[in-house]
This record gives structure tokens, C-alpha cells and sequence, in this order.
């Protein structure tokens, strides 16, 4: 069952928030999450992409029509901010960070970013009242 907020007059939202793609080394010349994506959900939850997982999704988002990824937008953007209103100290988080990653990378699809290693620094804010993410240059 979904909630509806609209009965108490509340538009859900959050914020998803990257610090860009990174496909450097670590300080001592290591791979240290080489290729991996990192965003934060709101202020709680710092979440990770791993670079398989990553270019798996991208490749699948490449295949959806508008009409296709903006309705799995909504149901993923609608499906997180339930699960940030219930809480996430008692939420399923690998729920949350899928729903997070695929309204974030959707997301960037739509601004027009034409390959994940070209992610930039940016916040993706989400609303209810739209069921978009709207992307915002500089974390």
C-alpha cells in the first residue's frame, strides 16, 4: 500500500548528492573504489555504486523510452521518500539505495550526461509534485 501524502497536505522530497564520478587512484597508488559511484541520500545515508553495478544500470537505462524511465522515476522517487518518512533506522537500506540509484541515474540520463564516467559534481533534488529529479551542478 503506498501512502498518500497529498491527504495531509505534504509534498514528499529529498536530495541525492554526488560528489562526481572518480576514477582516480587512492593516495598510496591503489584502486580504492576505482570506478565506484558515491552519492548521499539527504544527510543519513552515504551510498555506493559499484563500477560493475554501475555500468550494468547505465546500459539498462539506455534502453528505456522517456515515458518508460519517468515512470520508473516516480515509483522509485515516491518509494524512497516512504522509506525516508517511515525512517531509516528501521528501513530495508539496500531498498533505499536502489530506489535512490535509479531516480539518481535516471536523473542524469535525462540532464543529458552521455556516459557515467562523465558524472559531475551535482545534487538531484526529487518532488512528489512531479516525480522528477531536477539535477543541480556542484555537489
Amino acid at each position: 500500500m503506498r501512502f498518500d501524502f497529498s491527504d495531509i497536505g505534504e509534498v514528499p522530497a529529498f536530495t541525492l548528492t554526488c560528489p562526481g564520478y572518480r576514477g582516480g587512484r587512492s593516495h598510496d597508488g591503489g584502486a580504492s573504489s576505482r570506478g565506484n559511484l558515491s552519492f548521499m541520500i539527504g544527510n543519513d545515508v552515504v551510498a555506493e555504486i559499484d563500477h560493475a553495478d554501475l555500468i550494468e544500470s547505465w546500459r539498462a537505462a539506455t534502453v528505456l523510452s522517456a515515458a518508460e524511465a519517468a515512470r520508473m522515476t516516480e515509483a522509485a522517487g515516491h518509494h524512497l521518500a516512504e522509506i525516508l518518512d517511515g525512517g531509516l533506522a528501521t528501513a530495508d537500506l539496500t531498498e533505499a539505495v536502489t530506489d535512490a540509484a535509479v531516480v539518481f541515474l535516471l536523473a542524469m540520463k535525462r540532464y543529458g550526461i552521455s556516459d557515467p564516467k562523465r558524472i559531475p559534481a551535482c545534487t538531484v533534488m526529487w518532488h512528489g509534485h512531479d516525480g522528477q529529479g531536477h539535477v543541480l551542478l556542484g555537489a
